[in-house]
């Protein structure tokens, strides 16, 4: 799969269409292949039927197809194409802006938004913000990945993560400060070598990292702390991307159900469809 290229993923999706195709009664004079309306309306009926089985099993269809759409993308080879969870950085002005007000420049791409007219945006979530930013594809270039950082919590390899156990940190070592207590070696040590981490790939000064970070570790040191609990603490980097997750297309698939389509019929999951392109 990793050596394949576009011809031949679009082999498989041909492929993954004549299976479907081959379910329903009296569609052998359908060839999805040489008649974009035969392929149009057989593809819109696998989408349906998938929407279907995505909604059986509790999945989120529009959240899976936007992680397909974007790895979509990378997949065409493209040098301003990045796929969700890709680091990325600012360019240009939108760069010497952030640079000079002591904003990150580096982040890490959440969503993709694809328009029918105009360029491709991304939502990317930069260090210290709750949610991402909608950035066009011409103001980021390829970033450095975050480098894997070993910390008493394990190896983080993901700047949300390595963000998320720092400021959990900060605020273990505020909260001992409070109490009149020495705080923990571990969280001394770890919170040393988190913000040397993020420093170095923001590329920022310490002070500016953690004046980022404070809003969030005062926040937590004024709640109770049955109520500081990390969300998505045990989720991976992909899923915490997806918890700020966008719906990135401008015009879901689900708008455009063929009135014609019939249903499986019923004595055989073999049987075909009999009412379609006579």
């Amino acid at each position: 799969m990793a050596e394949a290229g576009a011809e031949e993923f679009a082999e498989f999706g041909a492929a993954a269409m004549d299976s479907f195709q081959a379910l329903f009664e009296e569609t052998e004079h359908l060839d999805h292949r040489i008649n974009d309306v035969h392929a149009r309306e057989l593809l819109g009926d696998l989408l349906i039927d998938l929407m279907h089985y995505a909604q059986h099993r509790g999945l989120e269809f529009n959240d899976i197809l936007a992680q397909a759409n974007g790895h979509y993308l990378s997949e065409r080879n493209s040098s301003d194409v990045y796929a969700i969870g890709s680091a990325v950085q600012l360019k240009g002005p939108a760069a010497d802006e952030a640079a000079l007000l002591g904003r990150p420049t580096r982040g890490g791409v959440t969503g993709i938004y694809v328009p029918h007219d105009g360029p491709t945006e991304y939502y990317v979530r930069f260090l210290g913000e709750p949610s991402s930013r909608s950035i066009r594809a011409t103001e980021l270039q390829e970033a450095s990945a975050f480098p894997a950082t070993s910390t008493t919590r394990g190896v983080i390899s993901d700047p949300f993560l390595a963000e998320r156990d720092l400021v959990e940190v900060m605020t273990q070592i505020g909260r001992a400060d409070l109490n009149g207590v020495p705080p923990n070696q571990d969280d001394l040590n770890d919170r040393h070598v988190l913000l040397e981490a993020l420093v170095a790939w923001n590329g920022m000064d310490t002070r500016d990292v953690t004046d980022l970070l404070l809003a969030q570790v005062e926040q937590r040191l004024t709640t109770p702390q049955a109520e500081t609990s990390v969300p998505g603490a045990a989720l991976s980097p992909g899923r915490l991307a997806a918890q700020d997750f966008p719906i990135p297309l401008e015009q879901g698939l689900t708008e455009h159900r063929p009135s014609t389509r019939t249903t499986p019929h019923p004595a055989a999951s073999a049987t075909r469809r009999t009412d379609r392109h006579r």
